[in-house]
């Protein structure tokens, strides 16, 4: 199910980051830091599962201040 959740999250940033690029639509940096920080999230998941501690900590890390970058949009907190 995870595996599932993950590859959608993926799609889903592929779809965000071409349409930016290729057809100029107007993709908020808040959005892209969300589905970011969701597939960094489910990456850190995977690799925790995988017994690769370390990476998957660091990973895990990295997708928590993405979601802060996120939630700082709609909170200024800094």
């Amino acid at each position: 199910m995870i595996r599932f959740l993950e590859l959608l999250v993926v799609l889903a940033a592929l779809v965000l980051v071409l349409s930016n690029w290729f057809f100029s639509l107007n993709v908020s940096f808040d959005l892209v830091a969300l589905v970011l920080s969701l597939l960094y999230f489910f990456t850190g998941i995977h690799y925790l599962r995988d017994d690769r501690v370390i990476r998957g900590t660091v990973i895990l890390v990295v997708s928590s201040m993405m979601a802060f970058i996120f939630i700082e949009s709609f909170i200024p907190i800094t």
